[in-house]
C-alpha cells in the first residue's frame, strides 16, 4: 500500500487518479510544535496519595495522603512538586461539589499531580480546580453515582478559577452532567486553562444540555488552549463554547488537532447536535481551529442546521469578529456565520448525502482558499441563507466565493491515516483513521513516535481500558491496525440510546509505550 503525507490543497497518490479512492492510503504526521511543553514532571520533591491514605499521613509513598488533603497543598508541597496517585478508586470528596483543588504552583514550577506508572488511579466524583499553575495528568475521572441522575449538576472536571492550569491526558466519562466545564455558570474566574489530549466521552444526562466540553473566556486574561482531546457520544453537543445574555464571553480560543465524533447520539430521542459548536449573544473573537477532525455515521439523521461544525452561531443580527479555520477534516458538513474577518482555508469537507457548506446571508470579511470538497458538485447540499439548498456553482455565484476551493470527486476521500505525537508523553500518540475504503486492516508508521525495541500497546478509543488491539516491540516503519468496529461503551446507570459503531470506517486509537 502507498503511503503519502496529506497537505492543504492536495497531494496526490502514486497510484494514479483511477485508483486513488480504492487503494491509496495516505499518512499525516503531525510533528511536535518547538516551544511547546516538555514530557517530564518537573524535578521537585514527590509525594503520594492513595484511596486508602489519611489526612495524618505525611505524604511518603508508605505513608500517603488522601486526595483532598493532597489538593489542600500541605504545606510540604512547594512550586515543582509532584503527588503521585497510587492506582485505586478514590471516593468522597469534600462536599457534593467533588474533590476541590486549591494547588498552586507557579509558572515555571507547576505542581503535577499524576497517576502513579503501571496503575489505574480513578477519582469517583467531580474535580473542582481552584489553585493556579497545576497540571492533572493521565488518571480517570467519572461520576461518584452508579446511576447518574436528572437532578444531578455537577460537573466532572471544572476549571473554576485559577491561572494556566493544565489538564492533560485525563480520562473524563459517565458524568450526570457537562464533562469538562469552565463558564460563567460556575462564576469561573479561571485564565489560560489547558485541556491537552483527554479522552471524553458518555457524559450528561439532561437533554440538550449536558456536553463533552463546554467553555467560555476572556482574551484579557488569555487564550484556552484545547488541543489533542478525543471527544465522542456525549449528550448533547461534543465542544460547547457558547454564551447566553449576562454570561461569560467568547474571546480567546486555540482549538486543534481534536477528534469529536458520535455526540448527541446517546440521547433519547436521539439528538445530534454539532460536533464542534462556537457562537452565542455576545460576539466570538481571537477564535483559531485549525487540524481538527469531525465524523458522522451515513445514517445520522441530521437536519442541515444540526451540521458536525457550525462556526459564529449567533443570536440576532450582528457579526462575530474574528476566526481563522484552517487545515480541519470535516465529515457532517460546517456551518459559518457572519464574521468581521474569517480566513477559511486548507480544510477538507466531505458530503455523502448530507448538508455540505451552509453560509449566512453575507460572507464580507470572509477569504477562502484552498479548501477541497468530496461528493457529488451538481447535488443540492449547499446553502447560502436564506436562498434554497443548491450546488456548488450557484452558491459561489450567490456567495461571491468563487475561489473557495475545487472538488476532488464524486466519490470519498482517499483512505488516511492521521498521527498526532503526545506533547507530555513520549512514545504516545493518537491515531485518526478514516478508512473509506473498508479495508479490514490499515498501515501506521509510527516512527515519529517510538524508538526501535520500545514495547507498546495501541488502544481503540471506544475500548480504551479493554484489550489492546496491537502490542509488541516496536520494529521499526509501519504497524497493523484492525479495522473492525468496537461496540462503543455503554453510559453508566441511565438509560440511553446505543451509540453508532464506526468501525471499519472510522476508528481513533492511541498508541502508548509499555514496560
Amino acid at each position: 500500500m502507498n503511503g503519502t503525507t496529506w497537505r492543504p490543497g492536495g497531494a496526490r497518490c502514486a497510484l494514479g487518479w483511477s485508483l486513488l479512492f480504492a487503494s491509496c492510503a495516505q499518512q499525516d504526521v503531525v510533528k511536535a510544535h518547538p516551544g511547546r511543553p516538555g514530557i517530564s514532571t518537573p524535578a521537585g520533591p514527590e509525594f503520594y496519595a492513595s484511596p486508602s491514605g489519611a489526612p495524618s499521613g505525611d505524604g511518603s509513598v508508605t505513608k500517603p495522603w488522601d486526595l483532598q488533603t493532597a489538593l489542600n497543598q500541605p504545606t510540604a508541597v512547594t512550586p515543582g512538586s509532584t503527588i503521585w496517585l497510587r492506582g485505586g478508586r478514590y471516593t468522597g470528596g469534600s462536599d457534593r461539589a467533588g474533590f476541590r483543588s486549591n494547588l498552586t504552583g507557579t509558572a515555571d514550577a507547576p505542581i503535577v499531580v499524576r497517576q502513579f506508572p503501571g496503575e489505574r488511579a480513578i477519582v469517583t466524583n467531580s474535580l473542582d480546580v481552584r489553585g493556579s499553575y497545576a497540571w492533572f495528568w493521565g488518571f480517570e475521572v467519572t461520576s461518584a453515582r452508579q446511576a447518574a441522575t436528572g437532578t444531578d449538576y455537577e460537573y466532572l472536571v471544572g476549571a473554576h478559577a485559577g491561572t494556566a492550569n493544565r489538564l492533560i491526558n485525563l480520562v473524563i466519562h459517565d458524568g450526570p452532567n457537562t464533562g469538562v466545564a469552565s463558564f460563567t455558570p460556575l462564576y469561573t474566574s479561571a485564565s489560560q486553562t489547558t485541556i491537552y489530549g483527554c479522552l471524553i466521552y458518555n457524559n450528561g444526562t439532561h437533554f440538550n444540555l449536558d456536553h463533552g466540553l463546554y467553555l467560555q473566556n476572556d482574551v484579557a486574561t488569555g487564550t484556552v488552549t484545547v488541543t489533542d482531546n478525543i471527544v465522542f457520544n456525549n449528550e448533547a453537543f461534543g465542544l460547547h463554547i457558547y454564551s447566553r445574555p449576562a454570561e461569560g464571553r467568547l474571546n480567546g480560543f486555540d482549538i486543534e488537532g481534536n477528534v469529536l465524533f458520535g455526540n448527541g447520539s446517546i440521547s433519547t430521542p436521539v439528538n445530534r447536535n454539532n460536533e464542534i459548536l462556537i457562537g452565542g449573544t455576545p460576539a466570538a473573537s481571537d477564535i483559531v481551529v485549525r487540524g481538527n477532525y469531525t465524523y458522522r455515521e451515513v445514517a445520522s439523521g441530521f437536519s442541515p442546521y444540526k451540521v458536525a461544525v457550525e462556526i459564529g452561531y449567533t443570536e440576532g443580527s450582528r457579526a462575530n469578529v474574528d476566526v481563522l479555520l484552517e487545515n480541519n477534516y470535516f465529515v457532517g458538513g460546517f456551518y459559518i456565520n457572519r464574521w468581521s474577518s474569517a480566513t477559511v482555508r486548507g480544510n477538507l469537507v466531505y458530503d455523502y448525502g448530507g448538508p455540505m457548506v451552509l453560509t449566512d446571508s453575507s460572507v464580507s470579511g470572509q477569504t477562502w482558499s484552498e479548501n477541497r470538497f468530496y461528493g457529488f458538485s451538481t447535488r443540492s447540499t449547499w446553502q447560502q441563507s436564506p436562498n434554497a439548498p443548491a450546488a456548488f456553482r450557484t452558491w459561489e455565484a450567490q456567495t461571491g466565493l468563487t475561489g473557495a476551493g475545487r472538488y476532488e470527486g464524486s466519490g470519498a476521500p482517499p483512505t488516511l491515516v492521521v498521527v498526532r505525537p503526545n506533547q507530555y508523553e513520549a512514545g504516545r500518540a493518537n491515531i485518526i483513521v478514516y478508512n473509506w475504503a473498508q479495508q479490514s486492516t490499515v498501515s501506521a508508521d509510527l516512527s515519529g513516535v517510538l524508538n526501535v525495541g520500545d514495547r507498546y500497546v495501541v488502544q481503540n478509543v471506544q475500548d480504551f481500558f479493554g484489550a489492546p488491539v496491537a502490542s509488541g516491540r516496536y520494529e521499526g516503519g509501519s504497524i497493523v491496525l484492525p479495522m473492525a468496529g468496537r461496540t462503543p461503551p455503554a453510559p453508566v446507570g441511565r438509560g440511553f440510546t446505543p451509540p453508532p459503531v464506526t468501525g471499519p470506517t472510522f476508528n481513533v486509537f492511541v498508541v502508548m509505550k509499555s514496560a
